[in-house]
């Protein structure tokens, strides 16, 4: 069980874990023993997880459980039920693990182990496959997990070769860069709104505020499974229209999620647009037409979950040669070595 983080493949490069001279616990024939209590344990979180299960989880999860994801952020367990009950609505996941070591330490244990996770969308499949460390305590007789660590590969963008338009006005810091990274996302994507908290704000600073490159913001709701998605890219295009897309863009991204109709009016009224015009352009079926048309051209080129990243070069105004891709919401040090490894090339 993990909180799926990535809506691609991934591929594990195996860490080296060790925890002293311990040994792993195996468990005795017909016996019941710790090992097979525990391994159960960690069964029954994934079960739980699959079908969307909080009482599961509120029972087997310390009060203090912490979780710390490949990226070194850290949530917690009131993070991790939300995260569950989500699972009820988003997709249908399936969880397998392999090679399975416990290791006791009194009324300490870890278990690791490697875990397929199998994501079933509306007209495709994912699959992810990470190393997973879980820490159970005992108290009073009864075993609780109180942390879990995932651990992911390093990752190296892959080589593409698309051809995508873009409109050149909603082309963030330098309009005229020849570099430039397009991100397709989507305003309630969970994993979108904790790139644009993180580490979008490092590329903002290192490349787009000082205009190394340029930056697109690509939509591409998921409506089904996020409702609002739709209303709030037509919200963003209508203040792109008065002059105010970034600012639209980075409220939308802002935490706390306030996506409904009336949040995206007073988001509007707050950066001071015509309301009127507002209103017009939110209510006019063009708008919310070029946003689809947007969207075909994005599942067309097989980019069909969000976040999913592409950089390139400029061909001609308009018209970005795609040449490297990131499919997911990876840290800063991919985007990193992907963006410096083309602006190389064009210096």
């Amino acid at each position: 069980m993990k909180v799926i983080g990535f809506v691609v493949v991934c591929v594990l490069a195996l860490h080296q874990l060790t925890f002293g001279q311990n040994a792993p616990v195996r468990p005795e024939d017909g016996s019941r023993s710790v090992a097979e209590v525990l391994t159960k344990l960690d069964r029954e979180l994934d079960d739980a997880y699959e079908r969307g299960d909080v009482d599961t989880f509120q029972r087997l999860l310390a009060e203090d459980m912490i979780n710390i994801s490949s990226t070194g952020s850290i949530s917690r367990k009131a993070n991790l039920l939300e995260d569950v009950a989500r699972q009820k609505l988003a997709k249908k996941i399936s969880i397998a693990a392999a090679d399975i070591q416990v290791y006791l330490f009194g009324e300490t244990a870890i278990i690791t182990s490697i875990k397929t996770a199998k994501m079933v969308y509306t007209n495709t499949s994912t699959t992810q496959k990470y190393l997973e460390a879980n820490t159970y305590v005992r108290k009073d007789g009864r075993w609780q997990l109180i942390s879990q660590q995932d651990y992911e590969p390093p990752y190296t963008a892959k080589d593409v070769n698309l051809s995508i338009k873009i409109d050149e006005a909603q082309i963030g810091g330098n309009k005229k860069a020849a570099i430039v990274l397009i991100e397709f996302a989507d305003y309630q994507c969970e994993h979108c709104r904790q790139f644009a908290a993180e580490t979008m704000k490092q590329i903002e600073r290192d490349y787009i505020t000082n205009g190394r490159i340029g930056y697109v913001f690509y939509d591409l709701p998921m409506e089904n499974s996020h409702p609002y998605a739709i209303k709030a890219a037509v919200a963003v295009q209508c203040a792109g229209k008065q002059g105010r897309l970034w600012e639209m863009n980075h409220k939308l991204l802002s935490d706390p999620m306030a996506l409904t109709p009336n949040d995206l009016m007073s988001h509007a009224a707050s950066l001071m647009l015509d309301m009127n015009r507002f209103r017009r352009c939110v209510e006019d079926v063009s708008t919310e037409a070029s946003v689809r048309q947007k969207m075909r051209e994005a599942f067309q080129m097989d980019i069909k979950g969000t976040p999913i990243f592409l950089v390139g070069i400029r061909k001609t105004s308009g018209t970005i040669k795609a040449l490297r891709m990131i499919e997911g919401g990876y840290p800063y040090e991919v985007f990193k070595a992907t963006l410096e490894a083309l602006i190389a090339t064009r210096d």
